[in-house]
């Protein structure tokens, strides 16, 4: 069971137990993306999955390391989007997004290209159509501003990053990653 003060905005989060991480993952699992495969596909290392479910059947209620945009991004494969946004994309025509980027900003991991600064500030910066600010960002998802500007800059963004901005601006980022299954995965409360 998955508590629902995990499934919050960072200013009310509470960091799971490594039990709860531990099932999102065995989720993910009964789908056929085990450890290995969820690494391969979304760029997050397989010993950092381990290392956030560590010891949970032994000891259940211990804190998970989890980072808070890590938590999001499994939350979201486990079909629990936006948790950081209490489950809702901001309101942006999502046509003009994809408009902004090449295809390959929308493939997993084995295919994805990473936006350029200029596709980038099409759609973050002040005055853009989606309102999405670095600030906004780095608030949503616990970033550090100086670190995010550079990587935009430099189009050095996590993939894990750029999958939440997608799935902020109301993309669906388990159908966007999770290609090899049949209908929905959903979080079981």
């Amino acid at each position: 069971m998955i508590r629902e003060n995990t499934l919050v905005p960072a200013s009310q989060w509470a960091k799971p137990f490594v039990s709860e991480v531990a099932e999102i993952i065995n989720q993910l699992k009964e789908y056929g993306y085990d450890s290995a495969t969820l690494a391969h596909l979304t760029g997050l290392q397989e010993k950092k999955l381990s290392d956030w479910m560590s010891r949970y059947k032994r000891e259940p209620d211990n804190v998970s390391e989890i980072p808070y945009p890590c938590w999001c991004f499994l939350a979201a494969l486990a079909g629990r989007p936006n948790i950081q946004n209490n489950g809702q994309p901001i309101d942006v025509d999502a046509r003009k997004v994809m408009r902004a980027f090449k295809p390959t900003a929308f493939k997993n991991k084995n295919a994805f290209e990473m936006p350029t600064e200029k596709e980038f500030k099409r759609i973050i910066g002040d005055n853009t159509f989606t309102g999405i600010t670095v600030e906004s960002l780095c608030e949503a998802f616990q970033w550090k501003p100086a670190q995010l500007s550079i990587s935009l800059e430099e189009s050095t963004l996590p993939f894990l990053n750029w999958c939440l901005i997608l799935m902020l601006c109301g993309f669906n980022i388990q159908k966007m990653l999770l290609t090899e299954h049949d209908g929905e995965i959903m979080l079981n409360h």
